[in-house]
């Protein structure tokens, strides 16, 4: 059954086109009710609209903390504990001024008694060598005084976070399908319905390394880089960046293990870690991986490790790599960090990256996931399911997991026809399911992923919300129609005397009519109007699909002209 409109009612549901990426997405200040005016005509209705995902969260609750489980394994692991080294004590990190020549520059490495190892092409830093004893601090504070050298610092050591244990749904075969929770909380199976992905859509995964010839990652892996042991193949002893690659990626729809958000994606596995299965990633490889994704087609760039703690500084070169890969209209996406508090780990909290914290399947925020007023989004991030090492799979939590839910929704939204880092940033903002505080707040953003009204471009500021009353065949208005600011907050005014729902619609597909993929929802009770300002209003606005489906089939009468 459908709900019809006429031509005044409808909304244009442009999309987003692309263009400048534009300055990073600022969250606009709550904004507060007008004052009444005098004299008062009509009424007018202030409250909050959360656009839903459509998932069910009641008797979902979250995993005691972040560690891995393998094929039903009972004890878990983490996977880059802390406490870990901060740096490698084996080179330092160091750029020279305009000008200097690299005989200049063997000379004054060697009168240190240290070596080159190699330089980090197209970036101008050289990984120097020092001898086994020496304090890498002390080193590049000393290389730092002479007049000829840029900047100079320790090889810091990055970790990956740690893990652990309708008609318009599009549900895949996979036969393990069923334990990914992340998929309905993010309404995938909506989504899928508009896109399943694009193998022209580039996805780089900067981490320990993918296991390439995974059954479950067949077709969408394409060629990769190791940046430590600089060879092609990019083995992973680690799991971290298998199980990252699934969560993007897995071979959907194949009858075998899981889905991934992309039914088709191109991954570049881009290894930055050792042999050691430790975890432990070095800041040269991760920027020279950085710049390699940039100029080789990354359309996105998933980062789950974190640089350095709370009280850690920016880093020059990370910050220029970041700097580099945004120029080139890359999108960043990075993992808040497991502590727990209220820092975002770096390169997260950097502006031109997209930060993710993690909920659970309650939907609340992991008790491990950090938060901070830089986050942009939430996402699923305990007990997800992924690949793993060796032709498995394993569940895993942490932030880690949350980052490349957000990068796999980013691509689709790639290969649905949006481009920049901005505008992709806007359109996860603005169809977000929000959680928490209403509006943007610190521990979830502004809120869930939702990958259906992201595809469609169903942003929350073209939602139409207007006072009305219904008799189960048709609507007839009773206001003006509102539009939301991001985050939901909305007035609507001009309301007439009287008792009246208020209703939110996205006309996704612009036909006038509250069809099967719109949203569309009513509050469950109605308002008293009376010529006054109602405020405190809550509305929910769910996907129209399925047994939720609204029965209402008739022409809405449109206001009073002149209103």
């Amino acid at each position: 059954m459908f709900l019809a409109l006429v031509a005044a009612l409808s909304m244009m549901m442009t999309g987003c086109s692309s263009g400048s990426f534009g300055d990073p997405y600022q969250p606009p200040v709550t904004p507060d009710p007008d004052p009444p005016t005098n004299p008062f005509i009509y009424g007018k209705v202030v409250g909050h609209v959360v656009m839903e995902t459509g998932y069910n969260a009641t008797g979902l609750t979250m995993s005691d903390g972040p560690g891995v489980v393998v094929q039903g394994a009972t004890s878990t692991k983490p996977l880059a504990p802390t406490g870990g080294p901060e740096y490698r004590d084996s080179d330092i990190l160091v750029s020279f001024r305009k000008g200097t020549s690299e005989d200049e520059i063997r000379t004054l490495v060697g009168n240190h008694g240290y070596h080159v190892k190699r330089v980090i092409e197209g970036l101008g830093v050289h990984v120097i060598g020092i001898p086994g004893g020496t304090d890498p601090v002390l080193a590049a504070e000393d290389f730092q005084s002479n007049p000829q050298v840029r900047h100079a610092q320790p090889n810091w050591v990055g970790r990956v976070t740690e893990t652990h244990d309708a008609s318009t749904l599009r549900v895949p075969n996979d036969s393990r399908y069923s334990s990914q929770w992340a998929l309905d909380a993010m309404g995938l199976p909506y989504a899928w319905d508009k896109t399943t992905g694009s193998g022209s859509v580039t996805v780089a995964v900067i981490d320990t390394g993918v296991q390439v010839d995974h059954p479950d990652l067949a077709g969408n892996v394409g060629s990769g880089y190791d940046f430590y042991n600089k060879t092609s193949s990019v083995t992973d002893y680690n799991g971290h960046g298998t199980h990252i690659a699934g969560i993007i990626g897995a071979t959907a729809n194949n009858g075998l293990g899981i889905a991934g958000i992309n039914w088709n994606v191109t991954i570049m596995p881009l290894k930055a870690a050792d042999n050691s299965g430790g975890g432990y990633l070095s800041l040269s490889e991760i920027i020279e991986a950085l710049r390699y994704a940039a100029d080789n087609g990354a359309d996105v760039v998933n980062m789950s490790f974190q640089i350095g703690g709370a009280s850690s500084g920016e880093d020059l070169f990370m910050e220029e790599a970041i700097e580099y890969a945004y120029n080139k209209g890359v999108t960043m996406i990075a993992a808040a960090g497991n502590e727990g508090q209220q820092w975002l780990a770096y390169p997260a909290r950097h502006s031109k990256v997209i930060a993710v914290s993690a909920v659970g399947p309650d939907l609340n925020r992991a008790s491990w996931s950090n938060y901070g007023n830089n986050i942009d989004v939430a996402a699923p991030g305990d007990s997800i399911l992924s690949t793993w090492p060796v032709n498995t799979f394993a569940s895993a939590s942490g932030t880690s997991m949350a980052a490349p839910q957000v990068a796999g929704v980013a691509a689709l939204l790639i290969a649905s026809g949006v481009r920049g880092p901005e505008n992709i940033r806007r359109v996860l903002h603005e169809t977000a399911m929000d959680l928490g505080e209403p509006g943007y707040d610190n521990m979830y953003g502004w809120g869930l992923v939702n990958a259906h009204a992201a595809v469609t471009g169903s942003l929350i500021t073209k939602m139409k919300i207007f006072a009305g009353d219904d008799d189960g065949i048709s609507v007839t208005p009773r206001s003006d129609m509102a539009n939301p600011v991001a985050g939901g907050f909305f007035q609507t005014e001009n309301v007439e005397k009287g008792s009246w729902y208020i209703y939110g619609w996205i006309d996704i597909n612009n036909d006038g009519t509250v069809d099967e993929g719109d949203y569309f929802g009513r509050t469950p009770g109605k308002i008293t109007s009376n010529d006054g300002v109602v405020t405190g209003i809550e509305l929910r606005v769910s996907p129209n699909v399925g047994v939720g489906v609204t029965g209402i089939s008739r022409v809405v009468k449109l206001p009073d002209e002149g209103r």
